[in-house]
C-alpha cells in the first residue's frame, strides 16, 4: 500500500518530538527518506538528543512498525505523505509543508477546488447567519469547505455544507482518537461519511493548545482562498489569514457592526486593505471566475409596510420593539407583515425575539 519514501515518512510520524521541521533535518541527512529505514544516522542523535534517539532506536523494528500500519489500516485511517500521488501540490507551496496527513473519508477531495471559511467560536445572530449562506452557495457551486471543526463558525461551515449536500474538509489539531471538542464528535463522523477529516497527527496524539495555530497553516494551504465571516481582536482566524497571505492565497472578509466586539478583527483587516470585502458567496464565485449554477430567486412584490421593515433591517438585527420604533406601524400590522415576510423567506426570526435578512 506505501512505497518505500512514503513508510520511512511515516515511521518518523512514530514519534511526537519530530516535527516537520525536524523531519525536514532528519532527512537532509539521507539521499532518499527510505534510507532511514535501513541505518540511523549518528547525526541525529546530535538533532534530536540522547534519549529521543535511544526511542527511535527501540521502535527500529520491522515488526512493530508493521503493526502500526495494520492499526492504521483497521481504523480506516490513510496516511498521506508528501511522497504521495494523493498529497495536494497547493500545499508545497507553505513554507513549511506537512510531511504527513492522516486522513479518514474521501481522500480525492486534497486535489479539489477547495476554499476556507473560518471565524470566531462564538459568533453573533448575524455571524451565524452570515456564514449559512456563504457556505451553502460556495458548497452548492462546487467548492470544497475547508474548516478546523471548532466551534462557531467552523462547525456552522461544515454543518451547513454537509446539509446541502456539498464537500467539507475537517482539519484538526490533534489525532481521530481524541475529537476536539468532544460534542463535534457526531459532526466528525458525519464528515467522514461525506467529506473527509485530516490531520497532522496520528489517531493517538491528543490535542494541544499548540497544534491549533500550527493546523490552520493546512486549512490556508490547502484552499485557494478563506472567507472570514466573524472574528474578534485576538481570533484564531487570524492566523489563518496570516499564513494565507503568507503562501499568496486570496482573503475575504464580510464586515461587521462596527459596534460589535466579535468584528473587530474582520473590521480591522478591511481598514488595513490586507483582504478584499465581500457581501455575498456570488463575490467569491466572480473572483474565481465560477459562473453561478444556482440562481437568486426573483424578489418578491412587498408592499410599502414591508419595504419598510426590509429597510430596517438592513443594517442588522433588531428586536420587535426596535422594529416598531424604526416603522411606526402598529403592533397588529407588524406582526402581520413580519409573518409574511418570514414564510416568504426574506427575513428569518431569532432567539430573543429579534429579526434579521436571510440574505444576511
Amino acid at each position: 500500500m506505501y512505497n518505500k519514501n512514503e513508510k520511512a515518512i511515516l515511521w518518523l510520524t512514530l514519534f511526537d518530538f519530530i516535527t516537520s521541521k525536524k523531519m525536514e533535518e532528519i532527512l537532509s541527512f539521507y539521499n532518499e527518506p527510505y534510507e532511514i529505514l535501513d541505518e540511523l544516522k549518528p547525526e541525529i542523535k546530535n538533532l534530536v538528543g540522547n534519549d529521543n534517539f535511544c526511542k527511535m532506536e527501540k521502535y527500529f523494528d520491522k515488526n512493530l512498525f508493521n503493526s502500526y500500519i495494520e492499526a492504521l489500516d483497521k481504523e480506516s485511517v490513510t496516511c498521506v505523505t508528501i511522497f504521495s500521488e494523493a498529497y495536494p501540490s497547493k500545499l508545497k507551496d507553505l513554507e513549511l509543508p506537512p510531511y504527513s496527513l492522516f486522513c479518514k473519508g474521501d481522500i480525492s477531495l486534497l486535489k479539489s477546488k477547495c476554499f476556507g471559511i473560518v471565524g470566531t467560536r462564538v459568533p453573533t445572530a448575524y455571524g451565524r447567519t452570515v456564514t449559512q449562506n456563504f457556505a451553502k452557495g460556495l458548497a452548492e457551486n462546487g467548492l470544497t469547505i475547508v474548516s478546523g471543526l471548532a466551534m462557531g463558525v467552523d462547525k456552522i461551515a461544515h454543518e451547513t455544507t454537509l446539509d446541502c449536500g456539498g464537500k467539507t474538509i475537517a482539519v484538526l489539531g490533534g489525532g481521530f482518537n481524541h475529537i476536539y471538542p468532544a460534542m463535534n464528535e457526531n459532526l466528525a463522523k458525519r464528515i467522514v461519511e461525506k467529506g473527509l477529516l485530516v490531520s497532522e497527527y496520528r489517531p493517538s496524539v491528543r490535542p494541544t493548545a499548540y497544534n491549533f495555530p500550527v493546523r490552520n497553516r493546512i486549512i490556508a494551504g490547502l484552499s485557494d482562498g478563506i472567507l472570514i465571516t466573524e472574528a474578534g481582536e485576538k481570533s484564531g482566524a487570524l492566523h489563518t489569514k496570516e499564513y494565507s497571505l503568507e503562501c499568496g492565497r486570496d482573503v475575504f472578509v464580510v464586515p461587521g457592526n462596527i459596534t460589535s466586539a466579535k468584528s473587530i478583527g474582520t473590521n480591522r483587516l478591511l481598514k488595513s486593505m490586507q483582504s478584499a470585502l465581500v457581501t455575498s458567496y456570488e463575490d467569491i464565485l466572480e473572483a474565481y471566475s465560477i459562473k453561478p449554477t444556482k440562481q437568486k430567486k426573483n424578489n418578491k412584490q412587498l408592499g410599502f409596510n414591508e419595504q419598510i421593515i426590509m429597510s430596517a433591517l438592513a443594517d442588522g438585527e433588531l428586536s420587535f420593539e426596535e422594529i416598531q420604533i424604526k416603522t411606526g406601524l402598529e403592533i397588529k400590522i407588524l406582526n402581520s407583515c413580519l409573518t409574511t415576510l418570514q414564510i416568504s423567506g426574506l427575513i428569518k426570526k431569532l432567539p430573543g425575539n429579534e429579526y434579521i435578512l436571510s440574505g444576511f
